[in-house]
This record gives C-alpha cells, structure tokens and sequence, in this order.
C-alpha cells in the first residue's frame, strides 16, 4: 500500500483554520458564561445547547472538515475507509458520553456519577489518535523515521 503525503504546510493551516473556529465558540460560551454571573440568571437549557453545539462542531471540524480540506477522503482504500469507520465509532461512543455528561449536569441526583462519561470520551478519544494514521494512509510514517534514527 502507497503511503499518502500530506504537505505539513497545508496540514497547519487546516489546522489552524480549525483552531480559530474552536476558539471562536469558545469564546461565544465564555461571554454567555460572563453575562450569566454578571446578571446572575444562567439559562441552563442554552448553556446545555451551546457546550452540545460545541462538541458536535468540534467532531465535525477535526473528523470531516480538516481530512475533507486535506484531500483524504479522494481516493481512499479499504484500510483507510475502516479506519475512518473505527474513528466514527469512537466519535459515536465518546460523544454520548459527553452529550450524558452535559445533560446531567443540572441533575443534582448525578453529580457522584458525573466522572464516568468524561473518562469514557477521554478514552475513546486517546484510541482515536491510534486510528488517526490509518484512515490519512501515513500508517508507516512513525516507525521509519524511528528506524532512521
């Protein structure tokens, strides 16, 4: 199987473009956060929606908007389609976890358990990153360079 190359300069851009656009709903969170201390009436169904839109737009920025943007999904093999399967199971399972965790979090009854789900989307998300050179096609780039040196 041919290794893909993706041009480390397109990839930081990507990212960057990325980054700017998490930061951006970042910030719209925070300001809300700020005004519901300042006038003291937090609306805990908009905080819900804005940290559930958060997370989806972080999945959908990092696992189809930058591969996309790449050139990744042109010309994928069976590896890199199950691999990209692999990602979105694990997006699937991490990303319940979180969306349970924000909607528990007004549960006063759930605070002993809130934990749980975020170690599950901590952990999906860590066999995330195993998965990650599968689906690009830079599979073998890692354990070259290790054999160079």
């Amino acid at each position: 199987m041919e290794k893909r190359v993706i041009d480390p300069e397109k990839r930081k851009q990507v990212q960057r473009t990325t980054t700017r656009a998490v930061i951006g709903i970042t910030l719209v969170i925070v300001a809300y956060v700020a005004y519901a201390m300042i006038t003291k009436n937090l609306n805990i169904f908009i905080f819900e929606a804005m940290l559930m839109t958060f997370v989806a737009a972080y999945v959908i920025l990092n696992d189809f908007v930058e591969p996309y943007r790449l050139g990744i999904f042109e010309g994928m093999t069976v590896g890199q389609k199950e691999g990209f399967i692999k990602i979105l199971v694990l997006d699937a399972v991490g990303i319940g976890a979180v969306l349970y965790w924000i909607l528990g979090m007004g549960n006063a009854e759930n605070v002993n358990n809130s934990i749980f789900p975020l170690l599950i989307y901590i952990i999906s998300a860590q066999w995330k990153r195993k998965f990650r050179p599968e689906f690009e096609g830079t599979d073998g780039e890692e354990q070259e360079e290790k054999e160079e040196s």
